[in-house]
């Protein structure tokens, strides 16, 4: 288990190779084969829903690991996912050393349970460990109750994120 996981209050960790066993405890830790990975998919696709199978946020989760080091903190209950922070350590010129985070997603039947909170508090000391100033996260303009949970958590709105589609290239 991660130090961070462990001082966010995680109780164990799941083997490396599977799912973990049944029990009646949450475990913070995080995604690392591809069984577990897949296991992911359905609290995934609740925030993501572009994502078309397990397969696809695999393909895309692999790639995202080798070439950006995301990593998927996952809080387990028994042998169900039921919360997700999908991260990777940055550095810019703007901040520093950061942590992103670049999905935060509690299964819709575990809200109200502090999964989302239980996860932040995980990655600040994961980016505090790894000598980050800074945890940074973007959301839709539009999604005012992701935006009222931040500030509940200490989160400030500290910039206007602005972005465009360019055209494919064939």
């Amino acid at each position: 288990m991660t130090q961070a996981a462990r001082r966010a209050g995680a109780t164990g960790e799941p083997n490396g190779n599977e799912i973990p066993e049944k029990s009646d405890t949450i475990i913070l830790a995080h995604l690392e084969n591809e069984t577990q990975i897949r296991t992911a998919f359905a609290v995934m696709q609740q925030l993501r829903p572009h994502l078309t199978s397990a397969d696809d946020m695999l393909e895309r989760v692999r790639r995202m690991q080798q070439t950006a080091g995301y990593r998927m903190l996952a809080m387990w209950n028994n042998t169900d996912v039921i919360a997700i922070a999908g991260y990777r350590l940055q550095e810019n010129l703007i901040y520093g050393p950061f942590l992103y985070v670049d999905d935060l997603i509690t299964l819709d039947t575990a809200r109200g349970q502090r999964c989302g909170a239980k996860l932040l508090k995980a990655l600040q000391t994961i980016g505090m460990d790894a000598g980050c100033a800074r945890l940074i996260l973007d959301t839709g303009l539009a999604n005012s109750l992701a935006q009222r949970f931040y500030f509940r958590q200490g989160l400030l709105s500290t910039g206007l994120h602005f972005g465009m589609t360019l055209p494919a290239i064939n």
